[in-house]
Parts: C-alpha cells; sequence; structure tokens
C-alpha cells in the first residue's frame, strides 16, 4: 500500500524535522531540492538504523507533531545530534537544522500535492473512517484499533495543508522526480 509506505518514510524523516511549519523562514529553492535530493540516499540508511533509538526518545510516535517538538531532544539524549549534523555538513548543508528544515518543506509540500491529486479517495476514506467512528454497533477495540491505524494519516494530512504556495510551486516542477525518490524508499 504506497500510502502506508510514504507513512513510514515520512515518520523516518519526521525524527530529523527539527522546526514547526510556522516558524520556516525563505521558501525552498530549486537548489535545496537537488541538494536533497542528492543527500539523502546517504541519510536515508543513516535514519532506518537509528529510528529505533530515537523512537525510544519520543513520548508518543503515533502524534507528528509530538514528534516535531521532542525531535532535537531525542537526538540529544541519543547521542545523535553531533553525528547527524557533521554527516549533513558533509554533504552540503549549513546544519542538521537546516536540513531538517528543508526536509519537512519538500516532504510536506510533496505530500500536499499528492493529497491534492488524491482529494477524492482521501476524503472517501475520511468519510468511511467518520462513519465508521460513529457507528455505535462497532466495538470500541475495533474503533481504537482503526483509530491507530487512520489517526496519524489524518494528522499528516493537516500538517500537510500547511506547505506554503510558493513551496509547493517549487515542489511542482519536481513532482516526478521526488515521486521516483519516496517510491523507492518504500
Amino acid at each position: 500500500d504506497q500510502y502506508r509506505s510514504i507513512m513510514k518514510y515520512l515518520f523516518t524523516l519526521i525524527f530529523t524535522t527539527l522546526f514547526s511549519f510556522q516558524a520556516l523562514a525563505a521558501d525552498l529553492t530549486n537548489s535545496d531540492v537537488s541538494l536533497w535530493l542528492k543527500a539523502m540516499p546517504t541519510l536515508q540508511p543513516w535514519l532506518d538504523t537509528h529510528e529505533d533509538e530515537l523512537s525510544s526518545h519520543i513520548s508518543n510516535t503515533e502524534d507528528p507533531e509530538v514528534i516535531f517538538k521532542e525531535t532535537i531532544g531525542a537526538l540529544k539524549k541519543s547521542g545523535l545530534y553531533k553525528e547527524l549534523n557533521a554527516k549533513v555538513q558533509s554533504l552540503g548543508f549549513t546544519s542538521a537544522e537546516q536540513w531538517g528544515e528543508v526536509s519537512q518543506r519538500i516532504t510536506f509540500s510533496w505530500l500536499a500535492l499528492e493529497i491534492d491529486a488524491n482529494k477524492a479517495q482521501i476524503d472517501a476514506a475520511k468519510a468511511q473512517y467518520d462513519a465508521m467512528m460513529n457507528n455505535p454497533d462497532i466495538p470500541d477495540a475495533q474503533k481504537q484499533m482503526m483509530k491507530e491505524m487512520m489517526g496519524s494519516g489524518f494528522i499528516m494530512t493537516k500538517l500537510a495543508e500547511k506547505a506554503s504556495v510558493s513551496d509547493k510551486a517549487i515542489i511542482k516542477k519536481r513532482q516526478a522526480e521526488l515521486r521516483a525518490f519516496f517510491e523507492r524508499e518504500e
């Protein structure tokens, strides 16, 4: 399931995304995207290797907003911050924070475009989810399971809606290239 694979990748990426959307500064550039695409084949295996270590320092790995807030602390508590910072600097970024900002903006702008392209299916899934959650005949245990399975995806959709118009315009030009990257990561 492509959506689930993308979600797994996004949660891995979130562990190193260091800023909330409201704090982000200048618009993405085409150079940012090129640098990121060049760096990720090196960084992704490192992220995958350290995912468990990082997640052990996050209080709720099912809630992307909690992950955002606790990432810097998780990197420091796990002793991985300096290593990640050195890696991203060797790949052309100024710091782990800058790489995290670029990663977040690229990922959520790309996701926003994908969501826009699949809006009818996502809206239908949300409607089914809401109907199930409001159905008194469905046992609470089944609702809880569904909530755990789908809830994070809906939160991610809301976060993706915060992508700026200018960031989405840059990503749209590179959408096919980014889709190929994300599909390889599945």
